[in-house]
């Protein structure tokens, strides 16, 4: 017996439903109850990327995708979501694995995400791919396009990312004005930032939801975007493919919170905007 408590204390402590595997041990009872005889879903938010979703110095988790994730499980029927914030490197490997059964970090949608996990229909926001210049330049270009035609060096991408195939996808039907899209595994937004701000790049292509202005500010300089974005995108709750009946809760729960409102004020909080609005 000692043996198979120190089994479940592991189990425990990785976040696992037990319920199945234990029967009737008294650890499974209060296993049980903390989830409200629900079933407990291990799900994985970015620990880095403010203020879609992070960890403070204190270990607390904040953000928009947080915050509207805890609402998702106020209306879930059947399952409570453990959120756990990680790396987002960390996210696709527990994905990829089923370690993790849900995950969010401003997914928006494409053929390999589709392919290989389950996509709620009703988004979880919204955001748009812009590219972000030193304030000041920001007029001497209306679209990408201007950008690309005056061989302006960009900040690289990480390689196969939302970002990289949006603007893979662009080029193509620009007839390949980018002879190559940059990329480099491994760097962190502030980093990009960084970049920019020494006059390595001249360009900066991410999502208007990461909160790219503030960190900036952090480090002494002011970013603008130019007028038109790259491409607006819907952001998804990206589920295991397995996880039909999850992923259908988690989607009747998002429609909720859309409809009555509670999207728009989660994103206000966080933005000063509800972002959704673009998709209209």
């Amino acid at each position: 017996m000692q043996t198979n408590w120190k089994k479940f204390t592991a189990l425990t402590l990785g976040v696992l439903t037990v319920a199945a595997l234990l029967g009737g041990c008294g650890g499974d009872n209060k296993k049980e109850a903390a989830a409200g005889g629900k079933t407990v879903v291990k799900t994985v938010i970015s620990g880095t990327e403010a203020p879609l979703s992070w960890v403070d110095e204190k270990g607390e988790k904040h953000g928009y995708e947080y915050d509207v994730l805890l609402e998702v499980n106020k209306r879930l029927k059947d399952y409570q979501l453990d959120i756990q914030a990680v790396p987002p490197e960390t996210q696709d490997v527990m994905m990829e694995s089923g370690d993790a059964k849900v995950a969010t970090g401003g997914y928006f949608k494409n053929a390999q995400r589709e392919q290989n996990f389950l996509l709620p229909e009703s988004p979880i926001g919204a955001s748009s791919l812009m590219v972000y210049v030193l304030k000041g330049n920001e007029n001497k270009y209306n679209s990408f396009e201007d950008v690309v035609k005056a061989n302006l060096k960009l900040v690289p991408l990480t390689p196969n990312g939302g970002a990289y195939r949006i603007v893979d996808e662009w080029n193509k039907k620009h007839g390949n004005l980018l002879k190559e899209i940059p990329v480099q595994s491994g760097v962190s937004a502030a980093e990009r930032v960084k970049g920019l701000k020494e006059g390595q790049y001249d360009a900066l292509i991410i999502p208007n939801n990461l909160g790219v202005e503030e960190l900036a500010a952090k480090q002494g300089v002011e970013l603008a975007t130019i007028k038109e974005p790259i491409k607006v995108n819907a952001t998804y709750v990206v589920v295991n493919k397995k996880e039909e009946k999850l992923a259908g809760e988690i989607n009747e729960a998002l429609k909720e919170l859309r409809a009555d409102g509670t999207l728009a004020k989660i994103s206000t909080k966080w933005y000063k905007d509800d972002l959704l609005k673009l998709l209209q």
